[in-house]
């Protein structure tokens, strides 16, 4: 008998090394683009948390979970490398998130409605896919030496490299648009670009100046009111943001807001706005209003067109009839982000709707002529994310419901305390912070009776909203003070041979 020990040769294709997933440069190079992957998912999970947590408790809970289960995860994978269960791990969890996101983005989960897709979360999916790819192949060491794998292996490590990029950004610069970084700066949450309407997509201020069209061939005029209709032009909407002036000084902003049969002189309102810098530079700055005249209005001739607008409308006055006062808002999950300002009323915002796009039924703000719970609504207003420079596309009908944008607003305790142009230092020293809103876009739409604007039933302001004394119970007459029930008429022209809202 020979002393050597025989040796065994394995057969063809069979692996040489041991049977420990990621084993070897290459399994190194994958532990590497799953840890990275899980961390990148894991930072924009915990940047989007708090967020989250305004809108729901359980979403929030939900998303820092998922944050911590990717760090976990990317610490196990480095702490046991030659154990198979982290990246058996990896695998469930980032797979389970994955599918989780599916369903959001086309069903909708239990007890929310189908979100839209957006930069960060869609960042965030890739991450988790790559990191569900990597850990398979590492559990297949023989699929793992394939040519064709290592040759991906530089593709995914540049995949990853610039979704961490991403996700650094997405963390720094989170999509927002106020506190909730949503509502007119008042808010922490992104919402999404999603219209719900379909057969509304018509371009907001993409179109030049319209023609003016003969009376006869209207069928429009039964939406705004007959002062506006005599001294509205067609043309593009008003400047969107409220970050370069006004062309009207605060004793012209007083002349139009303040009512002396309401116990106020422009004159004493003007002077005592300019002994209050953050109120004055907030009002100079556009955030109250970007003009003291009518938006403009393209004129509308299709009847078709013109009877969605007015069936839209009466949606729209129902919804506002659902919610007199801000008892009833706050009951249905409405919070306060303004106290009441002349020309833009109270806002109360509900933070469960704000990742739902245009939804005509579920405005994302109601608007109150007070602050306290017997203020009668006034209005409502939507509120839509999108990059860039040009107007969401979803709304009403036609092209004449513009929005605007609050950028830099300062917020405390949620509320917004001064305008865009306070500075850091000024914001703080009141106890604020400083808002984005680069990406935020608001509209408004008055169709409560007496409330009527005389500036477009869409405008950016109302001049019926005037100057008030400090009423914190919110007892005011209804109607903007004209003492009109919601069931009443709305002051609105002839509709002529048009569609009657």
């Amino acid at each position: 008998m020979s002393d050597t020990t025989p040796v065994v040769e394995p057969p063809a294709g069979e692996p040489t090394e041991p049977a420990q997933a990621g084993v070897g440069s290459l399994g190194d190079t994958l532990r590497t683009l799953v840890v990275a992957a899980c961390v990148g998912g894991a930072v924009i999970h915990f940047t989007y948390a708090p967020e989250h947590f305004q809108e729901s408790s359980l979403h929030g809970a939900v998303f820092l979970a998922i944050a911590w289960a990717q760090v976990g995860l990317a610490f196990a994978l480095a702490r046991w490398r030659e154990a198979r269960w982290p990246w058996q791990a990896a695998v469930a969890v980032n797979a389970a998130v994955v599918a989780l996101w599916t369903v959001s983005r086309t069903v909708g989960v239990p007890g929310s409605d189908r979100e839209s897709v957006g930069f960060p979360d869609t960042l965030a999916t890739v991450l988790e896919v790559i990191a569900v790819a990597g850990a398979l192949v590492a559990l297949r060491p023989a699929l793992a030496r394939r040519p064709s794998a290592r040759l991906a292996s530089p593709v995914l490590g540049g995949a990853v490299a610039l979704a961490m990029i991403g996700a650094v950004s997405a963390s720094v610069t989170p999509q927002v648009a106020g506190e909730h970084d949503h509502a007119d700066g008042q808010g922490d949450t992104a919402a999404h670009d999603m219209g719900a309407m379909e057969g509304m997509d018509h371009g907001h201020g993409q179109m030049a100046a319209a023609t003016a069209v003969d009376t006869g061939d209207r069928c429009d005029l039964g939406f705004n009111t007959q002062a506006f209709n005599d001294a509205a032009e067609p043309g593009v909407p008003h400047a969107h943001e409220d970050t370069g002036g006004v062309d009207f000084t605060i004793r012209e902003w007083a002349d139009v807001f303040v009512d002396p049969a309401m116990g106020f002189q422009p004159a004493a309102v003007a002077g005592y706005i300019e002994t209050q810098p953050l109120l004055r530079d907030g009002i100079l700055s556009g955030a109250l209003t970007h003009t003291l005249a009518p938006d403009p209005w393209n004129p509308m001739t299709d009847p078709d067109e013109c009877q969605k607008l007015a069936d839209e409308l009466e949606q729209a006055r129902a919804v506002a009839q659902r919610y007199p006062t801000i008892a009833e808002a706050e009951a249905a999950g409405y919070r306060k982000v303004t106290t009441y300002y002349p020309g833009i009323a109270a806002h109360y915002i509900n933070y469960e709707y704000l990742r739902d796009g245009f939804v005509l039924d579920k405005p994302e703000m109601l608007l109150y002529d007070g602050d306290g719970p017997t203020a009668s609504i006034v209005g409502l207003s939507y509120y839509i994310v999108k990059e860039g420079e040009e107007e969401p596309t979803d709304g009403f009908t036609g092209n004449n419901d513009h929005y605007h944008k609050h950028v830099g607003l300062c917020i405390r305790n949620g509320v917004v305390a001064a305008g865009s142009n306070a500075s850091e230092e000024q914001c703080g020293a009141i106890g604020g912070r400083k808002a984005d809103g680069s990406a935020g876009w608001m509209s408004h739409v008055w169709i409560v009776p007496g409330c009527e604007s005389d500036w477009g039933v869409f405008s950016g302001a109302n001049p019926s909203l005037k100057v008030r004394g400090l009423d914190t119970t919110g007892a005011q007459p209804t109607g903007c003070g004209t003492g009109k029930a919601l069931a009443d008429d709305l002051a609105f022209g002839d509709p002529g041979e048009g569609p009657e809202v």
